[in-house]
């Protein structure tokens, strides 16, 4: 009844999740594994093709380094894909996006997640976050969910398909196809499904730029919400949204120029007003300046710690 699709680059964590899975899912199912370890393929590439090769009515997209930790899981899965009015399902999720670059956690008032997080560096502990919802409740309504784990209905998921075109690494897939089944069905976070995540997400600058790609092709939706949203609130968000921006942008080491341009022109838009672009401007020079302190910081302890240089051994004289 299930495909579920992995996209692999680490043979031993797949080989695991895959022992997870028949011990959990609970229904019939296959696995497809794209190896994807030494061709460095994008993930859409890698996903749309094991896509084109599932043989059963529900896609599970999944990354590999998670277990399942709830027992007849995939009967869950089926319920929650044949309602006709679902699009995507997931265990992760925002409840809007922005015109602005954004990760799908930018929400505007709350974000739905049920999921065992462990945290960058490792620990043997893994925390359960549980956010606006638990085990008896159904599924909320998102705007875009986490990557993490998407199921849908293949009918529906062949109409759209991953943009292999626009994303060819392995960022803003899953806003992306959000926005897609988005347009016409209503994507959901539900809470009797639950994984244990065993890594973080990395939001670096291949990640920034894929959802610049993202927001520029969906400028004609966004902002989208499954709020409906007052003018008043619409501009709160476009402001909140710029200032998480600019701190992404700073951290992943922009050229404060380019950053800065970014500020422009998401500022001169309808949400404009003096206050809002002083606040977004006290923001910027903020982090501009502390950028330079830390490099000066950095530039004075280079001086003061030089490196030891190698002394030449004297030649003893015979």
């Amino acid at each position: 009844m299930i495909s579920v699709i992995i996209c692999s680059r680490n043979r031993r964590l797949a080989n695991r999740l895959m022992v997870n899975i028949e011990m959990t899912i609970g229904v019939p199912y296959e696995v497809i594994v794209g190896d994807n370890s030494n061709r460095g393929l994008g993930i859409c590439q890698v996903y749309n093709k094991a896509a084109s090769e599932a043989r059963f009515p529900f896609l599970c997209f999944v990354h590999e380094d998670v277990l399942f930790r709830t027992i007849d899981w995939g009967q869950n899965l089926i319920r929650h894909c044949s309602d006709p009015g679902t699009g995507l399902v997931g265990v992760a999720g925002g409840d809007s996006m922005s015109n602005i670059p954004s990760t799908w956690s930018n929400s505007f008032l709350r974000n739905s997640i049920n999921i065992i997080q462990h945290t960058e560096d490792g620990d043997g502990q893994g925390k359960h976050v549980c956010m606006n919802g638990d085990s008896n409740s159904v599924g909320r309504p998102v705007t875009a969910v986490d990557g993490v784990f998407i199921g849908v209905r293949k009918s529906l998921f062949d109409q759209s398909g991953f943009d292999e075109t626009l994303l060819r690494g392995f960022h803003g897939y899953d806003i992306d196809l959000s926005l897609q089944i988005g347009e016409r069905y209503q994507n959901q976070v539900v809470y009797d499904i639950l994984l244990e995540h065993f890594s973080t997400g990395t939001l670096g600058r291949a990640w920034l730029e894929s959802t610049f790609l993202v927001a520029d092709k969906w400028s004609h939706l966004l902002p989208r919400s499954v709020h409906r949203l007052s003018a008043a609130q619409l501009s709160r968000y476009h402001w909140q949204s710029l200032h998480v921006l600019i701190q992404h942008m700073f951290r992943t080491n922009y050229h404060s120029f380019v950053i800065y341009t970014e500020c422009i022109k998401h500022s001169m838009s309808k949400h404009f007003t003096l206050r809002r672009f002083a606040a977004m401007n006290k923001l910027f020079l903020s982090l501009f300046f502390q950028r330079m302190f830390n490099r000066k910081d950095k530039k004075s302890a280079s001086i003061f710690h030089l490196p030891k240089q190698p002394v030449a051994k004297a030649r003893q004289k015979v």
